[in-house]
């Protein structure tokens, strides 16, 4: 019983770690040239990647949304309750389109597209030449998909298309895939903050430029017509409304002006219809002017709860010009020996367990 305890009160974590390190040194100090050859051997990959990898741009844009935190409006549902108006129902009550949700909105494969499906400057003036048919071009896959047997002719995005064929829709897919995989990150830094980075990296200087400020676009137009969308339709709505009562006001005023002008031309009080007709437009004008009143109240009501629910984005932070990302000659070398090194050591360490 003693024997065992001074037995397991001797063994300790070192030793495992040190007979490790100890047989490392072994393997580095015995198989020196064979590491050295996997080291070159490493370099050699090395610089032939650093010579077919792509060069990319990258890009990165800050920016900041202030949205209103109450559903219903706060002050303002309490004002537009008193004349009947329910901002929150308007509004939606507790919006899908809020908080975080403007990461998954950004990584939307409908707004990705939206936004690959505008204009890319050409200088031939092809106006209808699209940042996806600019992205297809810069990765290769034109050409690629021209001379295949499942495409086997040249795909057009064209900004102005608006239907596209099963094959298409295949080649949208694969676009997206890696947009969204490798190539898009959306993130929000700071949980507490409303701050957003939208950070992107193709192959194309411009293309990275104007494809990251376009996603910017179309989300937040996006986010701000789902936020107000209805709000924004009663406010029309009613807006029409008021201006059609407005009308017919200004022709009843004319009307009573007309009929008080008789009045005082025809003083033959034999004829009471005149009169009759007086009071009447004038009673119909009255009629008219209170609920053009009303109209107008309930309309710069919610014209100001509109304006209070409008969500504010603005880009705090932005590269004006993409970040060039290439990988030198001599760190692909570095990288491979250091690589190929580390290989060569793990695959004798194994071998000599």
């Amino acid at each position: 019983m003693s024997n065992s305890s001074e037995t397991n009160q001797g063994y300790t974590f070192r030793e495992p770690i040190i007979a490790a390190i100890q047989s490392l040194y072994t393997v580095i100090v015995s198989r020196f040239r064979n590491l050295l050859m996997f080291a070159l051997v490493g370099g050699v990959l090395g610089f032939g990647y650093s010579l077919i990898r792509p060069t990319t741009y990258k890009t990165q844009i800050k920016f900041f949304v202030e949205d209103s935190k109450s559903a219903g409006g706060g002050l303002m549902s309490m004002v537009a309750g008193q004349i009947g108006i329910d901002v929150g129902g308007l509004m939606g009550g507790n919006s899908v389109l809020a908080g975080d949700n403007v990461l998954e909105l950004a990584k939307s494969k409908i707004l990705l597209q939206k936004a690959l499906q505008t204009p890319y400057p050409r200088p031939e003036a092809n106006s209808t030449y699209s940042l996806a048919d600019q992205y297809a071009e810069a990765m290769g896959w034109k050409e690629s998909w021209a001379g295949s047997k499942k495409v086997g002719y040249e795909v057009s995005f064209a900004t102005n298309k608006i239907q596209f064929n099963r094959v298409e829709d295949s080649l949208w897919q694969v676009m997206f895939k890696r947009i969204l995989e490798k190539e898009l990150a959306v993130n929000k830094p700071d949980k507490k903050l409303g701050f957003y980075t939208i950070d992107l990296e193709t192959r194309d200087e411009l293309l990275s430029k104007l494809l990251s400020e376009r996603i910017v676009q179309t989300t937040t137009n996006f986010y701000i017509e789902g936020k107000i969308g209805r709000l924004k339709k009663n406010v029309e709505r009613l807006q029409r409304r008021v201006d059609s009562i407005g009308s017919m006001l200004n022709s009843k005023t004319y009307d009573a002006a007309s009929a008080n002008v008789e009045n005082q031309i025809d003083i033959n009080l034999a004829l009471a219809q005149p009169i009759a007709a007086a009071e009447i437009k004038s009673k119909d004008k009255a009629f008219a002017s209170v609920i053009y009143g009303e109209l107008l109240k309930n309309l710069e009501v919610l014209k100001t709860a509109l304006i209070q629910e409008t969500p504010s984005i603005m880009i705090v932070d932005e590269n004006k010009i993409p970040k060039r990302d290439i990988l030198k000659w001599y760190w692909g070398i570095f990288f491979g020996m250091l690589l190929g090194g580390i290989a060569g050591v793990l695959y004798y360490f194994r071998l000599n367990r």
